[in-house]
């Protein structure tokens, strides 16, 4: 690749190649992603049978089943990843002390990468990358605000919504059947966003370093004669 045309792509690239630590990984598995798949597609499943099929006792066993396997499929995705162990504030630093060690020199490889390429070039994409992490700060305020920060609370809303009024066999209401999802699928929009505003926040951070060492290493490679020259001049 030519040293002048360095892209985001080329970037993202680079930076989806390292390797996680995996004491403090966040990328879901896939028995997470399955057990997502699983249970929400099953309640899906329970709530238009609920709804749509005549009250019956197939009816009853469908949504039973389904609301199963919607349980089963969410417990699977929420265990805990193995090895197992109970969280302490010593076990905790230590594993970020770890991840810190392991991270630094797959960091220090990628600012070296980069610093390889012109200067003029990393600050321009540093100083546009930072635009638009502030410009995605603000990205649908009306819409999600901060639900990225609260977990798991609006899939427990969603459950709550199903089983608040429960009865057999389940008949929720549609305002309910509607309101669930439309959370769930707020929740995960929102997730999205700041999925993209913290790589942005990365790329910015990565490129102002690298322009930073390039600076330093064009000052270090210029001669003492032509440092004393500008100065006198």
């Amino acid at each position: 690749m030519d040293k002048a045309t360095l892209t985001f792509a080329a970037l993202n690239a680079r930076v989806d190649a390292l390797p996680d630590h995996e004491s403090l990984s966040i990328t879901p598995t896939a028995r997470q992603r399955w057990g997502y798949i699983v249970g929400f597609g099953a309640g899906f499943i329970a709530l238009l049978a609920a709804n749509l099929l005549p009250s019956s006792k197939l009816t009853s066993i469908i949504v039973t089943t389904m609301m199963v396997v919607e349980i089963a499929g969410l417990v699977f995705a929420l265990l805990p990843r193995r090895p197992w162990k109970l969280p302490g504030f010593a076990s905790e630093r230590r594993d970020f002390a770890d991840q810190l060690d392991f991270d630094l020199h797959h960091h220090e490889d990628l600012t070296a990468w980069l610093s390889t390429f012109p200067r003029e070039r990393l600050e321009a994409m540093a100083q546009y990358a930072s635009q638009r992490h502030e410009r995605l700060k603000d990205k649908h305020p009306l819409v999600s605000g901060g639900i990225e920060k609260l977990g798991a609370l609006p899939i427990a809303v969603a459950l709550f919504l199903q089983f608040k009024d429960f009865h057999w066999p389940p008949h929720p209401t549609w305002p309910e059947f509607i309101l669930g999802f439309a959370i769930i699928g707020l929740y995960w929009s929102a997730l999205l966003v700041v999925s993209i505003r913290f790589r942005a926040q990365h790329f910015a951070t990565l490129l102002a370093q690298a322009a930073a060492t390039a600076q330093g290493a064009k000052h270090e490679k210029e001669p003492a004669g032509s440092t004393l020259l500008t100065s006198a001049s």
